[in-house]
């Protein structure tokens, strides 16, 4: 008799713990269709190469980068090291490139300057920076970021 309690008990308990745990994760993800934005101010590393600042607030972190900003804002991007960079370009009249820092090599940093109420995406190809006389991978890259102003 005592197996044929402990196993109804040990189901029981087991399917409690799963119930708890259904309710504790679906209390997380309740009310999430409205989009949720973060200062990257309060963020210690800088994320998608965004330099934090209070009025850039972090829409999407995913790739690629989406970012929300007042106009006239100016957002600093720090470019990825370990890859020659181009020069930025902006898809719209509304974002504007303002200042670029460069190495002999490559592009490290820029400023984008939110010029108007509209979305722009800043784009950036980069390749691998191999020494010399060292095999190096054909690696291009793409970085890009979404700009919303408001």
């Amino acid at each position: 008799m005592k197996e044929t309690l402990g196993v109804p008990l040990r189901r029981s308990v087991t399917v409690a713990a799963m119930a708890l745990f259904v309710l504790a994760v679906s209390g997380v993800t309740a009310g999430a269709t409205s989009y949720t934005t973060t200062t990257l101010a309060s963020i210690a590393p800088p994320l998608c190469g965004v330099v934090p600042s209070p009025g850039v607030h972090l829409v999407s972190s995913t790739s690629p980068c989406v970012v929300r900003v007042r106009v006239g804002t100016n957002v600093r991007i720090k470019m990825r090291s370990g890859f020659r960079w181009g020069y930025p370009i902006s898809t719209s009249r509304d974002v504007v490139v303002t200042a670029i820092s460069r190495t002999s090599l490559s592009v490290t940093d820029f400023t984008m300057h939110a010029a108007a109420p509209g979305n722009a995406w800043i784009r950036v190809t980069g390749t691998v920076a191999c020494r010399p006389g060292v095999a190096c991978p054909q690696l291009a890259l793409l970085w890009s970021i979404k700009v919303i102003v408001t």
